[in-house]
């Protein structure tokens, strides 16, 4: 199977390689619980140091609405009405 790799370091690096199916199928990869701050509220240094180059310094604002995060505001838009009325089969007979 095919894999990328990150190299160590600050800069941001990937390595191409590969590794044999069965030692990477039906496995998983977990949030390392020391990335966790004590008060379980936030993330430590050293997760932010692992992240940041992959997001990189410039993080999303996210505007609130009554203090909840508002990421989109679709417009309702409908297509044009083609069809009649749906009535139930059940309903069709009471016509």
């Amino acid at each position: 199977m095919s894999t990328i790799l990150r190299e160590p370091g600050c800069i941001y690096q990937v390595r191409y390689d590969k590794a044999p199916l069965e030692l990477v199928a039906n496995s998983e990869r977990t949030f390392p619980a020391e990335w966790i701050s004590a008060d379980k509220a936030d993330v430590t240094d050293d997760f932010l140091n692992y992240v940041r180059p992959l997001i990189g310094e410039d993080f999303p604002s996210v505007p609130t609405v009554n203090g909840r995060q508002r990421f989109a505001c679709l417009k309702p838009i409908f297509a044009q009405k083609k069809l009649a009325n749906y009535i139930p089969e059940a309903d069709r007979s009471k016509k």
